[in-house]
Formats: structure tokens, C-alpha cells, sequence
């Protein structure tokens, strides 16, 4: 039979489009609705939430029924482990599903039976003693407690809590020889045992280097935070470690404790293993305000200047306000350790409607780092400096004697989202020229973060500063040691220096004491970008102690910030709320790096 040049390319054609648009047509997507009920608590609700796909991906349809059961079965084994995580191992969990609808319905009914608790909870060795008192956690460290209900996690932090304690005790090879989780379904209850080998007793034996190129063996033995012979302390081990990566000189450090070679109890050797970085930096910064006009600040240091962790750091600042050129060296771990001596020398001067000034300065103190949050310093300057206070100028001699203590348990420099930051620092002077006599300038400045959510997305930031001077009074003191307020930052929506006492032509003539205050709650909107509302406020006054029963100077404003890598991107807009005069300009904007405090 003859086939017609017409009929066989209809049929190619046919089978062509069968192939290509056949399976098209058999992947049109199955969209549903979803009705789940029955979790237990909001905890399971929210972990069920953050991992459900028919939940998360309601807006993205599967491409079929097939691939619409695979979805709800992979839910159901998400629910299965969620209830078992935390104690209803009974749970059940019913799905139905009415595939002749578009969308389809599917329904889960989630019934969780009773939560079990925490039974027996037993620790022995691995030929079945009981551990004693010296070889068990503290009460309080095993997070799995008799009559609780259970929760997977308790059984984890258990576990860590006792290789934690034994590692601290001398035992750091300590490991899980046997773990039993039983589930004793009449009494709705979970008996946990473990058998611990706890392993040898050791010592801080011999320390080996790796990879130390321009730091010296002696300096870099000074970082080590336990002494020869004592008991391994793994909390030693990860302090010293840390502090190996505080120095700045390290890309990567690892600290190993090693099994004693002769088997057994004794001296362990300790490896560490560092790859250096470069010890030289550069960066800097620039800001700019609406008062204040443009600012550059740049920077070089070096973190090993002679091999044994000196560093000198100079910076330059120019800004429309003045230039300065400072440095300052540094020797750590002189005479004590964590104690450094620091010595600096700074040549500076400012252009303001305050005042001018040229100023030399020369210092040197000790700074003592007591904890990771806990830092202390005390030292003595000596600067001379000439100012010309609106016509009047003199010159000073001033010997100081600066005393500072800081906490800081925050979570970043630029960018704090939990924790806190306190500043009090007292400095007596004396004007060996005689000008301005004796002195004490005395600061407390606070600031705290408060996350209002897990994932920090929303931060209320709080500052306050208070400020006090003691002896003279405010016109006889060198206008640059007398305080101000008003601008980025202090007080936004006013003009720098000008929240307070003006003179007769507008100038800002400062003041003995000074109170601010701050409000922020940052919205993180997106991974790139936040909104920041803020109220400032505060004021200066001409006596040693403020007068908080004073009005205030009020300013409030919205900013912007761009989370950059290097950090967030400011960018203030703020305006007078109360205390504003005729003087002061409406707007006031601010662009710097990093949060404003």
C-alpha cells in the first residue's frame, strides 16, 4: 500500500509533537490546599514551620501527583521526627488526600498520644561501675533530668556536658563507649545510659610549633594559657588557641593535645599548628555630616614589628574640621602577662565654631586586659597646646593622669546585636603653665543591645553618657577638655557641638557636665539593608553635675543601613524635636561606617 507524501509527514509530525509536547502536557503541575492540625505546642508548631515543604513551598505546585504524594510523604517522616525529638513516640499522624479535586485538599491530622519523661539516667564505666563524684558532671551540667519531659537535644547536651567535664578534669581523650536510649512504652517514660571510657589522666607535656615563620618561639610560648605539668584543661587549650587568633597574626590556629607516647597516665604533648598572615594592615574609613562637612581617616600598622608581637599603628585624620597624626606602640605581655605598655604621640588641629586649636601630645601607660570583656588601663600624658577660645588665647601645659575601665560582652564592633558596653574613665590634670590650675575630668558612658527576636532582625539599642568636671569653672578650662553635645556622635538632629550653652554669636561655648541619651530599634528588613528610627537627647551644663530636673535638647530622625561586608553602611537623617532655635538648621544627616553606637 502507497502512503502519500502528505499522510507520512501528518504522521511525523504527529508523533513529534506526542514526544515533545506528551510529556508536557503529563507534568502539569498539582496545586493544593492544606488543612494541618493537631501539633502539640507552639515549639513543635514552629519546628514543623521552618522544615515543612508543603508549607514553605505552597507557591511552587508539584509538577505532579506523584511528585505531590513524595512531598507529603517526606512531611510526614519531618512530623514523625519532630514528635519523637521531643517525647510523643506514640504520636500518629493520618493524611488524606482528594486527588479527583484541583487544587488537591490534602488534610493531616496530627494526634501526638502522651509526651514520655525522663526516666532512669546512669552513668558508668565501660565494665558497668557507677562513675564517682570525680569522674561525673556536676548535678547541674546534665541537662537530662529525671521526671522532665524528654527532648532529643537534653541527650545531646548530656552527652557533651560529660566529655566537657572530663576534658576539663584531665581527660581529654575521654569518649562514648556505649549509649543506650530506651523507650519503656508502659510507663510512657526514656531510660538513658551511657558507658563512658574515660581514658588516661594527663599532664601539659611538650609544646611543638608548626608553621612559625616571623614570630619567635619565646614570644609565641608567652601566649600559652597553662603551665608545664598541670592537669590538660580542654577550657586552656581553646583560650590559649583564641588568643593565639587575637593577636591578628594568624590566618588559622589549632591546638591538638596528643596522647601520652608511653601509653598510660602522664605528660601529653601539645601541637600547634598556625599558618601566619601577612603582620602588616591598612585600611580606614570616611564619614560625613551635614555639620561637620567630609572626614578620612586611614591607617597602617604593624602587629610584629621585631618578632615578638610589637606592634606600631599611625593614623591620619583629615577632615574640614582639622587634620591629626597620631602613633602608638605597643609591647605586649611587659612584666605581667596580659598587662602590654603603650606609648602614643599625637599632633593635631581643629577648626571649629567653638574654638581653635594646635595641640602635641606624648603619653605612655599600661593597659591590662583582665578577662575577655574586662579591660583596664592607667598611663600619663603630657600636651601642649595653644587655643584660641573666640578671641581669647592661651596656652596650656597639661600633665594627665588617665585611669579607664571598660566592659564590652557585645557580639561585634560595627555591628552589635546582643550584650553591652560600659566605659568609665577619670582624669585628673594639671596645667604646669599655671593657666588653667587643677582639674578632674571624670566619663560613664553604657550602651546595651537587646534582641527582640532568635534571629536578631529586630535590636532595641539604648545608650547613655554622663560627664562631670571638678575644679574651675567653665570658661577657665581649656575649651577642648570642657563638654558638647550635638551631632553623630551624641546628639543627632542638632549641629555639632551646639546641644547646649551658646555664646553671643552662636558659637558653642561647652559646658563641666553632660548627660545624653539614646533610642534605636533596628529592623534588619532584608539580608542587605535595615531601618533605624532613633530619638537622641540631652544637654550640657555650666555646673560640675548635670541638672537633671534641666530641659532637654531632643532630636529624632530615621536611618538607613546597607550590611556590607566590612559593615553596615549609615546613613542618619535627623531633625530638632525640642530645644530647637532659630539657629539651628531643620535637617541634619550623618554617613559614616557602622551603627551609630
Amino acid at each position: 500500500m502507497r502512503v502519500s507524501f502528505e499522510v507520512r509527514a501528518a504522521l511525523i509530525l504527529g508523533l513529534v509533537s506526542f514526544l515533545l509536547l506528551g510529556p508536557v502536557a503529563a507534568r502539569a503541575d498539582s496545586p493544593y490546599s492544606l488543612d494541618m492540625k493537631g501539633m502539640p505546642d507552639p515549639l513543635t508548631w514552629s519546628l514543623l514551620g521552618e522544615t515543612s515543604e508543603l508549607i514553605n513551598k505552597k507557591n511552587e505546585p508539584p509538577p505532579s501527583l506523584t511528585a505531590l504524594r513524595n512531598r507529603v510523604r517526606g512531611d510526614v517522616d519531618r512530623i514523625r521526627k519532630i514528635l519523637d525529638a521531643y517525647g510523643y513516640f506514640d504520636g500518629t499522624i493520618d493524611v488524606s488526600m482528594d486527588e479527583d479535586k484541583s487544587p488537591v485538599p490534602v488534610v493531616m491530622v496530627v494526634t501526638p498520644g502522651p509526651q514520655y519523661r525522663v526516666g532512669t539516667v546512669r552513668l558508668t564505666d565501660p565494665g558497668g561501675v557507677p562513675l564517682g563524684p570525680a569522674l561525673s558532671p556536676a548535678p547541674g551540667r546534665i541537662a537530662l533530668k529525671e521526671g522532665e519531659p524528654y527532648a532529643a537535644q537534653a541527650v545531646i547536651d548530656t552527652e557533651g556536658a560529660i566529655l566537657a567535664d572530663l576534658g576539663r578534669r584531665g581527660r581529654p581523650f575521654a569518649k562514648v563507649a556505649k549509649r543506650d536510649i530506651v523507650l519503656n512504652r508502659g510507663a510512657t517514660r526514656v531510660d538513658a545510659a551511657w558507658a563512658i571510657d574515660y581514658g588516661p589522666l594527663v599532664t601539659f607535656g611538650e609544646v611543638r610549633f608548626e608553621g612559625l615563620e616571623r614570630l619567635k618561639d619565646k614570644p609565641a610560648r608567652e601566649l600559652l594559657r597553662w603551665q608545664a605539668g598541670e592537669q590538660v584543661d580542654t577550657a586552656k587549650v581553646e583560650e590559649t588557641r583564641r588568643t593565639f587568633v587575637e593577636t591578628g597574626l594568624f590566618r588559622t590556629v589549632t591546638v591538638t593535645v596528643e596522647p601520652p607516647p608511653q601509653g598510660g597516665d602522664g605528660p601529653a604533648p601539645v601541637l600547634i599548628r598556625v599558618e601566619e598572615s601577612p603582620p602588616r594592615t591598612i585600611g580606614g574609613g570616611i564619614r560625613y555630616s551635614t555639620s561637620e562637612g567630609a572626614g578620612l581617616r586611614a591607617f597602617w600598622e604593624h602587629r610584629n614589628l621585631m618578632g615578638g608581637r610589637e606592634s606600631l599603628r599611625v593614623t591620619a585624620d583629615v577632615a574640614e574640621t582639622g587634620y591629626s597624626l597620631e602613633g602608638r606602640a605597643r609591647k605586649p605581655d611587659f612584666e605581667w602577662r596580659g598587662v602590654d605598655l603603650v606609648a602614643q604621640a599625637k599632633a593635631e588641629q581643629e577648626q571649629l565654631e567653638a574654638y581653635d586649636m594646635d595641640r602635641l601630645l606624648i603619653g605612655a601607660g599600661l593597659e591590662w586586659r583582665y578577662s575577655p570583656e574586662w579591660f583596664f588601663s592607667g598611663g600619663v600624658t603630657l600636651e601642649q597646646s595653644y587655643i584660641d577660645d573666640q578671641g581669647n588665647s592661651e596656652s596650656y601645659t597639661l600633665i594627665g593622669f588617665p585611669a579607664v575601665a571598660r566592659q564590652d560582652t557585645s557580639n561585634d564592633v560595627l555591628d552589635p546585636t546582643r550584650g553591652h558596653r560600659l566605659t568609665l574613665s577619670v582624669t585628673p590634670y594639671y596645667d604646669l603653665a599655671g593657666t588653667a590650675g587643677t582639674f578632674i575630668v571624670s566619663k560613664a558612658l553604657a550602651s546595651v543591645y537587646l534582641p527582640l527576636d532568635d534571629a536578631a532582625d529586630y535590636v532595641l539599642a539604648l545608650r547613655g553618657g554622663l560627664g562631670a568636671t571638678f575644679g574651675g569653672s567653665t570658661l577657665s578650662l581649656p575649651a577642648d577638655k570642657r563638654f558638647y553635645a550635638g551631632g553623630g556622635d551624641s546628639l543627632r538632629g542638632y549641629a555639632f557641638q551646639k546641644a547646649g550653652p551658646l555664646g553671643i554669636g552662636g558659637e558653642a561655648t561647652g559646658g563641666k557636665s553632660l548627660a545624653t541619651g539614646a533610642v534605636e530599634m533596628r529592623w534588619r528588613v532584608t539580608e542587605s539593608i535595615g531601618i533605624v528610627p532613633f530619638v537622641d537627647f540631652g544637654s550640657v551644663f555650666e555646673d560640675s553635675l548635670p541638672d537633671f530636673g534641666a530641659d532637654l535638647f531632643i532630636g529624632a530622625g530615621l536611618g538607613l543601613r546597607y550590611m556590607s561586608p566590612i559593615g553596615p553602611l549609615r546613613l542618619d537623617v535627623a531633625t530638632p524635636v525640642a530645644g530647637k532655635r532659630n539657629s539651628d538648621d531643620i535637617i541634619q544627616i550623618y554617613i559614616s561606617i557602622g551603627q551609630a553606637f
